[in-house]
């Protein structure tokens, strides 16, 4: 337990950022809103954040979650916000596109739009939102239900792009403005907060079969390459020995047991956390406080 405690809660008082990543449908939202619900009932101010434009955090929860940070009600020190991407989208490109229009031409200002019309922009449009609430300090746990995997992993490399997307806003002879640069040194700022295994957690959530360990694997090395090291690994929706009473159950309860021992091996230097199958959808802050008992 004290493995685990240190990767949950802050340690010396500084800031703790838990990441939960994943392929889709693996249980990440749950297994985020759990871990909110468990780090505010121990006292610590938490915000749970998702950067998944199709998560469900306000169905886990019971209670609407906007892209403005607001109180779960029905607990103390619990609170829950997700990024609209089409509204960080626009606000990025109304941002982008204002600052240009008093230092460049109608030719470039309409070339510039059409290249904020790509893919890329609305990933660094919500990587932005992402760093803007990554860098508030009015927390202490910051829980973080991401997007499925290669999302994630694109948003983290985001900062490798910044050069370009400076470029893009300053042209070729404008040095990097004062906002651009308050801008990057944010980014650097959570960046190397993600570096930091006392700051922050990064954990994948699978269910105990192949594909997704294998996917989970493929991640955890990519993040290698990053600096961010992987400090949990969630076995999720295990089959309870007490329902494995048919020889289906009871053969599918021995897959699991046997891909269980296989993500002890794959992930030798992270905790592993068990978390049973419910026979029930995982709603509302009453089961999520359960849950947490259970699993913590």
């Amino acid at each position: 337990m004290n493995k685990l405690a240190n990767i949950l809660y802050p340690i010396n008082s500084q800031r703790k950022n838990i990441f939960f990543s994943g392929k889709g449908g693996v249980g990440k939202t749950s297994m985020a809103c759990i871990t909110a619900v468990e780090t505010a009932n121990k006292g610590y101010k938490t915000l749970l954040l998702t950067t998944d434009p199709a998560a469900h955090i306000g169905n886990v929860l019971d209670q609407p979650v906007g892209d403005k940070i607001t109180k779960v009600i029905g607990i103390d020190n619990l609170f829950a916000a997700k990024i609209d991407q089409k509204k960080a989208t626009e606000e990025y490109k109304q941002n982008v596109l204002r600052e240009a229009e008093s230092k460049f031409d109608a030719a470039t200002i309409m070339a510039m739009k059409e290249e904020l019309d790509s893919p890329c922009t609305e990933e660094m449009a919500a990587f932005q939102k992402f760093i803007e609430f990554a860098s508030l300090e009015d927390y202490q746990v910051i829980v973080f239900d991401t997007a499925p995997t290669g999302h994630t992993l694109r948003m983290l490399e985001l900062p490798m792009d910044w050069s370009k997307q400076i470029q893009l806003k300053a042209g070729i002879s404008t040095e990097i403005s004062e906002v651009d640069q308050k801008q990057k040194d944010a980014f650097d700022k959570v960046i190397d907060m993600m570096k930091n295994k006392e700051t922050t957690t990064f954990a994948f959530v699978m269910y105990p079969e192949k594909t997704p360990i294998v996917e989970a694997y493929r991640a955890s090395k990519e993040l290698e390459t990053l600096e961010i090291k992987t400090q949990l690994v969630v076995a999720n929706l295990i089959i309870p020995e007490e329902e494995a009473i048919t020889p289906f159950y009871q053969n599918r309860r021995k897959m699991q047991l046997g891909y269980i021992d296989e993500m002890k091996d794959t992930f030798r230097d992270a905790e592993l956390l068990r978390v049973p199958m419910y026979g029930e959808e995982i709603k509302g802050l009453e089961m999520l406080k359960r849950i947490a008992e259970e699993v913590f």
